[in-house]
């Protein structure tokens, strides 16, 4: 994982100043959480792509304006549905906005689909760059009772 993060332009350390992005999201009605913020600090702007091995291939893009400005409702849904606050994060793979829990749980949104990335953010970029490795996921069959039609 640490190859795909330096291939997207992390380094320790590393720190970009989200005060923009803080102002514009709150200004179009998103409630934001302290985990989202940190996030956003280290992570934000790049693009973490899956090793070559990953089938089918995943990335994740850190950047909450870009992604997920016109959709505050959505948000505010996904904390009626979940009881926490989620914020925005980014894209997956380039067609599924993403959020980040307050308690630190990643999740992407498509068509009436909740996919769960994972419990936290380092899971939820392992995930992106290597997948299930033939693994199954804990809480995927509670989420994808979310993607059926109508829910």
């Amino acid at each position: 994982m640490l190859d795909a993060l330096g291939a997207g332009g992390w380094t320790p350390g590393r720190r970009i100043d989200i005060t923009d992005w803080t102002r514009r999201l709150t200004e179009y009605g998103f409630v934001l959480n302290d985990v989202a913020t940190v996030v956003w600090a280290e992570f934000g702007e790049l693009t973490i792509m899956s090793s070559l091995t990953r089938e089918p291939g995943s990335e994740l893009y850190v950047e909450p304006v870009d992604a997920c400005i016109d959709a505050a409702e959505e948000a505010a849904t996904l904390r009626l549905h979940y009881g926490e606050n989620y914020s925005p994060l980014g894209m997956w793979s380039c067609q599924f906005r993403a959020y980040i829990s307050a308690s630190g749980r990643v999740i992407a949104v498509g068509p009436n689909c909740f996919w769960p990335l994972g419990s936290n953010f380092m899971e939820a970029l392992a995930y992106v760059v290597d997948g299930d490795g033939g693994g199954s996921r804990a809480e995927q069959a509670d989420w994808l009772a979310n993607c059926l039609p109508g829910s």
